[in-house]
C-alpha cells in the first residue's frame, strides 16, 4: 500500500479523536458513580487510574471485573506513551517509499521512537474498542452478560477486546 504523508497525518488525527473518546468514556463513568470528577483525575492517565479505582471499589466485588479493569488500564499505558509522544514530542511523519514503510517519529525525554503505518493501524483498531470495554466493565448490570468468571467469558474478552487476561 502506498501510504502518503496525508494518510499518516489523518491517522494521527484519528488517534487523537480516539483518545478523546476514551477519556470521555472513563470520565462519564466516574461522574455517573460519584456525581463529579475528583480533582485528582486531571489528565488521561489520572482519569484511567481513577476509573480503575472506582471499578475496584464498587460492590458487589466481581473478580473478573477487577481483573478486566486492571488489565485494560495497564494495556492502555503503552498506547498512552504513543499518544503522549505524538502530542508532546512529534518530530516527523514520513511517507512510504520503496521497502521503507511510512512512519511517525517522536522524541520524549531524550528517547527517539517511531511507529510504522501498520503498527499505528493496529493500535487504532484496538483503541476504537476501548470506550465500549470501559462501558461494559463499568456497568453493574453487565454481571449477567459477560462478567461471570468463566473460561468462555475470559476467552471472549481476549478475542473481542484483545485484553491479556489469563485463561482462568
Amino acid at each position: 500500500m502506498d501510504v502518503t504523508y496525508e494518510k499518516m497525518s489523518g491517522s494521527l488525527g484519528s488517534l487523537l479523536l480516539l483518545w478523546a473518546a476514551i477519556e470521555r468514556s472513563a470520565r462519564e463513568e466516574i461522574i455517573h458513580v460519584h456525581g463529579c470528577l475528583p480533582k485528582s483525575a486531571y489528565g488521561i492517565a489520572a482519569v484511567l487510574r481513577t476509573w480503575e479505582s472506582m471499578v475496584t471499589a464498587r460492590q458487589p466485588v466481581v473478580p473478573l471485573r477487577l481483573l478486566l479493569a486492571a488489565t485494560l488500564r495497564a494495556q492502555l499505558e503503552g498506547a498512552l506513551t504513543l499518544r503522549n509522544g505524538i502530542c508532546h514530542g512529534l518530530n516527523g511523519i514520513s511517507s512510504a517509499h520503496g521497502d521503507t514503510p511510512a512512519t511517525v517519529q517522536w522524541e520524549m525525554n531524550g528517547a527517539k521512537q517511531s511507529m510504522s503505518w501498520d503498527d499505528l493501524q493496529a493500535s487504532l483498531g484496538w483503541l476504537s474498542k476501548v470506550p465500549a470495554a470501559i462501558a461494559i466493565i463499568s456497568d453493574r448490570s453487565s454481571l449477567e452478560t459477560g462478567l461471570l468468571d468463566t473460561i468462555e467469558n475470559r476467552r471472549w474478552w481476549r478475542v473481542e477486546f484483545a485484553l491479556d487476561v489469563p485463561e482462568g
